[in-house]
């Protein structure tokens, strides 16, 4: 409503029955009042009735919002005022519950200042001031129940939040973690200790091919530059073998804790209830790292901007649940993986990991005799064990098997050889004869670039291996990155590095103990479930649930022998930190340097079985392995009969040498088992699906790839040039011809032999490498300072010498087989 004050200002009020505004509230319209009947019109008609169905405006908001503001606050005050007096009448009616009421939380109740009890105990004194007398004004609540004895403040008694259910457990166990480790050896954090092997092993391998430069030198080393297509190494070491043309059989496989008798035997001798290698200890760690760390994320700054908005957290497939065989034997439990060894002889990438490690490690003539091609060696074959590393625990004896090493290297010079597939093959194995064609072609990016491999690395595997690392006391990992076809580059990753991806500036030792003593607890819970007898379990840590699941069940319950099914207890681990005695989140703990203290507490949940199964399964259904269709394969049935083509070798797992109890494998358990009910039995453990348009994209890359590959070699084929190769002289053997020898020039001094390859320098080089007259400087002396360049055309090699360095004059070199 509109009306005309003293002025000739135009008044806006809300509605016709609104009361005038307060002085100095007035609207002002930017236009003037118009003369009597101006707006009779329609047109004058609209514009009132728009003026009407406006919007209040500010000052009369305010207006209001002020009004209500007080009402409330006389409320509130009058409802304090209530409640004091109910406070005091029921605090000298009532007394504090026990504690033994399972279904109230006591709380600490503070005193009430005795301003606000009543406002007649306000002294007057004589100033003659009378306190306002309050009043609920509310009246009587019609629907409230009535009041008894046993209802209490809120200060006193209260209940649990309703979404907040009580846990019943039947059994709870708890303790502190401290940092014992630095009590007991001052200056240090190692918590395992090394055990001597009780039987005779082979000596730890070492690099061949001249890859012992990549050991000292950070960053990614391309096989073969894509630029100027001169390779850094060998070009043998480009084409990778076919996998079923290689004899796995001619070399030892693995050994289950189970049936490693060597294990056993340390842990009779030194009183230890576990024992595990770090195939089956490393899913577990992990786990257990997820519940103390609180889900911590991954340091990816070091990467390019590329890769600044994508995940930081660890992938589904390194979060997935981890279930484990707990095998008893005369007081001691062997931990082995709990896993279909079918799918495993059915992954192109277990086979190959074998083999590449041979194919690194051997030169080209030992390596040609482990394949099929190669006639069998007549000469006997070696029976003793693979190397390995036996360290010890409070509760654990550990085994780690031992790659490789290096005696330039910190510490024991051993470190670990991993094989990484390329993201096609990795998420697309059953196609990976398609997806070998995808290339690395760049150093950085979010595709087809070493990053690429080297961020799914931080999420996918660096957990596994630090603590794979720690288990074997070794350095860190020497990476080959490949696409089954062939290999791309080398990198090797110091275990310092992967620390800091994964905890930051903490301590890495520091927080692998804590996880193996919290893990050393968990399992002598789980074994105390159900006694002397084998036991599955599965570890469940789910993202950003502040508790860790484990279910365990016994191994061999037969439920038709028993008569009754199967039981089934669900522990749930709970882990708190502190800092100085500070509560502090997971992940500010595994970060600080400062004096760190785990509470832990396992409960045995007393739900019933039927909930704890279905528990069970949902943990389970995150465990299944999704695959998509292979190129040409649209249905089941397809598939089915895909599945049952695939064949690498022969089993996995060998019996150890000398150990004639063990069985081989489990290719030999399974003969009364037909195909269907082998495919039957995989399908609960897998789900099939059709290519998704991400896993289209990286085909289509792949194929892009095979053909721009056939291009580079028609075109290096039709220009006649020959392979050229530039590197250091450890492994020109593997190059150049045994007759051949040329001398590159007159005056050279006697260097010595490395690696059956006599080298002879000038001594300018001897001077630039720090070798002194007389001494013989090993392969990875000359590897930082000596290079050449050989031209490889046709059937016989020639050796050209190039200067690569003229400053040093480093360029006569001889070389003699």
């Amino acid at each position: 409503m509109a009306s005309v004050c003293p002025g000739g200002r135009l008044v806006t009020r809300l509605s016709a029955h609104s009361s005038p505004p307060l002085a100095g509230f007035e609207t002002k319209q930017s236009y003037k009042v118009k003369a009597s009947g101006a707006h009779t019109g329609p047109r004058g008609k609209r514009k009132r009735q728009k003026r009407r169905s406006r919007k209040p405006k500010v000052s009369q908001v305010v207006r209001l919002h002020m009004q209500r503001r007080e009402a409330l606050r006389s409320a509130l005050l009058r409802n304090l005022q209530a409640g004091a007096q109910i406070h005091s009448k029921l605090q000298s009616e009532t007394s504090t519950p026990g504690r033994s009421d399972p279904y109230w939380v006591t709380g600490t109740m503070e005193q009430t200042p005795p301003l606000l009890e009543t406002g007649n105990s306000i002294d007057q004194g004589e100033s003659g001031f009378k306190p306002e007398e309050w009043s609920t004004g509310w009246g009587s609540d019609g629907l409230a129940p009535p009041s008894t004895s046993l209802d209490m403040p809120m200060a006193t008694k209260r209940r649990l939040p309703p979404h907040i259910q009580a846990r019943i457990y039947s059994r709870r166990t708890e303790g502190f973690l401290h940092d014992e480790s630095r009590i007991r050896c001052p200056g240090s954090t190692k918590y395992l200790q090394d055990v001597k092997s009780p039987s005779e092993h082979k000596p730890v391998a070492q690099l061949a091919h001249g890859l012992s430069r990549v050991l000292f030198n950070p960053g990614v080393h391309w096989l073969q530059d894509p630029r100027s297509r001169v390779y850094n190494f060998t070009p043998w070491l480009e084409a990778i073998p076919k996998v079923n043309d290689f004899a796995f059989e001619r070399v030892t496989g693995f050994v289950r804790s189970s049936q490693d008798n060597d294990l056993r035997i340390l842990a009779k001798q030194h009183n230890r209830p576990f024992v595990g290698s770090t195939s089956s200890l490393t899913g577990l760690l992990s786990h257990v790292y997820f519940l103390v760390s609180g889900d911590r994320a991954i340091d990816t700054s070091p990467l390019s901007r590329a890769f600044a908005y994508e995940a930081t957290t660890f992938t589904p497939g390194q979060r997935m649940p981890t279930s484990v065989i707990l095998d008893y034997n005369d007081g001691v439990w062997s931990i082995d993986s709990d896993k279909a060894n079918a799918i495993a002889e059915k992954n192109v990438l277990t086979w190959m990991g074998t083999m590449l490690e041979k194919f690194l490690v051997l030169p080209e003539p030992e390596f040609k005799k482990l394949l099929r091609s190669s006639p069998e060696p007549i000469e006997g074959h070696d029976s003793r064990r693979e190397a390995y590393r036996y360290a010890m625990s409070d509760s654990f004896v550990m085994r780690s098997q031992l790659d490789c090493m290096d005696s330039r290297l910190p510490g024991t010079g051993v470190f670990d050889i991993k094989t990484r597939a390329a993201v096609s093959i990795r998420l697309d194995i059953l196609n990976y004869e398609e997806n070998s064609g995808y290339l690395i072609k760049k150093l950085t990016g979010a595709l087809e670039s070493f990053e690429k491999e080297y961020y799914d690395l931080i999420r996918s595997a660096f957990l596994k291996y630090s603590f794979q690392a720690r288990i074997g006391n070794m350095d860190g990992v020497l990476v080959a990155y490949h696409n089954t076809a062939r290999i791309f580059g080398f990198q090797y990753i110091p275990l310092e590095e992967m620390d800091a991806r994964l905890y930051g500036p903490g301590d890495g030792s520091r927080v692998f103990d804590k996880c193996l003593r919290l893990l050393e607890c968990i399992l002598k819970e789980v074994v105390g479930v159900y006694g002397q007898q084998s036991v599955r379990c599965t570890f469940d840590k789910r993202d950003h649930v502040d508790e860790m699941v484990v279910f365990v069940e016994p191994a061999n319950w037969v439920e038709a022998t028993e008569g009754k099914p199967c039981p089934i207890t669900q522990l749930e681990v709970k882990a708190e930190n502190l800092l100085n005695d500070s509560p502090v989140r997971g992940s500010t703990a595994v970060a600080s340097d400062q004096p760190w203290l785990i509470h832990w507490a396992i409960s045995h949940s007393a739900a019933d079985g039927v909930d704890m199964r279905s528990n069970l399964s949902q943990s389970q259904s995150r465990q299944l392995t999704a695959l998509h269709f292979p190129t040409g394969v649209r249905t089941l049935p397809e598939m089915a009969a895909y599945w049952d083509n695939i064949h690498f070798g022969g089993p996995i797992s060998k019996p150890s040498a000398g150990d004639p109890s063990s069985s081989s494998s489990n290719a030999n358990a399974n003969e009364d088992k037909t195909e269907g009910d082998e495919w039957h039995s995989l399908k609960r453990s897998l789900a099939f699906r059709t290519a998704p348009p991400q896993i289209e994209y990286l085909r289509r890359l792949a194929r892009q790839g095979h053909d721009a590959t056939m291009r580079a070699e028609a075109e290096e084929a039709s220009s006649g040039r020959g392979k050229v190769v530039w590197g250091p002289a450890d492994y020109l053997g593997d190059v150049v011809d045994d007759k051949i020898v040329r001398d590159v020039s007159e005056s050279t001094v006697d260097g010595g032999e490395v690696s059956g390859i006599s080298v002879t320098t000038e001594e300018s080089c001897n001077s630039a490498a720090g070798v002194e007259d007389g001494e013989v400087s090993d392969a990875g002396a000359i590897s930082e300072w000596l290079d050449t360049s050989v031209e490889i055309q046709g059937p016989e090699p020639s050796v050209t010498s190039t200067d690569h360095h003229t400053d040093t004059n480093v360029s006569n070199t001889t070389h003699t087989h």
